[in-house]
């Protein structure tokens, strides 16, 4: 393997800040209104919305087929379900079917081979055997020559069908679903990063091959680390002139219209935090090239998932990782807010506009890291305007500062 291509060795944790301007970051479903808890006033962004920014990314780069949960076509306008979806990566192409045989054949190739070996031996015995004993070799024939049909058969149809009478004999090829399991993860970014459910449908030809496949990488609910404002703004939506019946010599002069509202916060600076487990990786396969893939995918998907309504700009990046198979778990909690100064008063959260209005207090997080400075190995850092490596470093315990590197290319290669 090539250098960072192994396994993920190490156990890793990323806290990541970025802020938004008069953006809805992630509406809720039953009325598409920020998602704000009406205890704290804090706006939150799930998990699912997070991992969209770094699936689009790796989408746009890697192409649509390095992404198991998206959309297909060319404009990536064709919906499909994850059965659809997992069928079409198998038998979708005369490559994938290339592709899926290679697999098959890697994983019981040897148990074949023993077949044919079994069945030659027989053939030779059945020249000298008694007739009772004959009876009892030609059965067993049958039988092992009724499972090489079955991968022939699946062979030369290559079809999902095929391939499920293939996997209801997993008694004579048990490793067969994990290893296509594991040909899913090597293909697909993010099963390999986040994991899933794998629900395919039952009764469907590889309904076996679902199940839940959890994810190294997991990454919390974000959520603004101040109280936000919600903005309601009415829209308008100008259509196209109206035309008098036929017969009718002049067309109306004016174009239909309607009214809407939008939903949006002021301004919000929000954080998350991931864990990249090594454990996990493991029976995903996640690798370090993967991790910085993600760490990448993160900050850029995030600033390009750039609309109306997600005005999103990536402030600060740090990845810690450790020695140890340690983490600590909240390093949300370790970053807050302290108020600019305007006109001798200090800005309310509420009227929080843009970075300048506030100062990010890392105080909780040195205090964290430097409790555990032994388990760290390494510390990435990048920022964007909230804070300077310097400013960073400086705050570090000595023998933590050495170990900080700046990504200077997270923004572009």
């Amino acid at each position: 393997m090539k250098k960072n291509d192994s396994v993920l060795g190490n156990r890793h944790e990323t806290l990541f800040l970025w802020d938004v301007r008069k953006s809805n970051p992630n509406g809720d479903p039953s009325g598409n209104e920020p998602r704000i808890d009406r205890h704290t006033k804090k706006c939150d962004v799930t998990d699912v919305c997070v991992k969209r920014s770094v699936r689009d990314y790796i989408s746009k780069i890697k192409g649509v087929d390095s992404i198991l949960i998206t959309r297909l076509g060319e404009d990536t306008s064709r919906i499909v379900t994850l059965t659809e979806r997992i069928i079409d990566f198998f038998f979708g192409s005369e490559e994938k079917k290339r592709q899926t045989i290679e697999v098959v054949k890697t994983s019981i190739g040897n148990i074949l081979d023993d077949i044919k070996t079994k069945v030659q031996n027989i053939e030779q015995e059945l020249s000298t055997a008694k007739e009772k004993e004959k009876e009892k070799l030609e059965k067993e024939k049958k039988t092992l020559e009724e499972k090489l049909k079955l991968f022939k058969s699946f062979e030369e149809k290559k079809s999902a069908e095929k391939l499920k009478a293939l996997i209801d004999e997993r008694e004579n090829w048990p490793n067969l679903i994990n290893d296509l399991r594991k040909h899913l993860c090597q293909c697909f970014y993010d099963l390999r990063m986040f994991g899933s459910v794998l629900a395919i449908k039952s009764k469907t030809p590889l309904a076996d091959i679902g199940g839940p496949l959890t994810g190294p990488i997991q990454i919390e609910v974000g959520t603004s680390l101040h109280r936000v404002v919600q903005s309601n703004k009415q829209i308008t939506s100008i259509m196209a002139p109206d035309k008098k019946p036929a017969g009718e010599k002049e067309e109306a002069e004016h174009g239909g219209g309607s009214f809407g509202d939008t939903h949006c916060i002021e301004y919000g600076l929000f954080a998350t935090s991931a864990i990249a487990n090594e454990n996990a990786a493991r029976f995903t396969g996640l690798t370090d090239n993967d991790c910085e893939l993600f760490l990448k995918a993160l900050w850029r998907g995030t600033r390009a998932r750039h609309t109306r309504s997600k005005n999103q700009v990536p402030r600060l990046l740090i990845d810690i990782e450790y020695s140890k198979p340690f983490h600590f778990g909240d390093l949300i909690n370790s970053a807050e807010l302290k108020p600019a100064t305007r006109n001798e008063k200090p800005v309310e959260e509420e009227a929080y506009r843009s970075i300048e209005d506030f100062t990010l207090d890392l105080t909780k997080f040195y205090e964290k890291v430097g409790s555990r400075k032994e388990a760290i190995k390494a510390i990435k850092f990048a920022s964007n305007g909230l804070i300077t490596l310097e400013q960073f470093k400086q705050e570090l315990h000595n023998d933590l500062e050495k170990k900080v590197t700046e990504d200077t290319d997270i923004d572009f290669d």
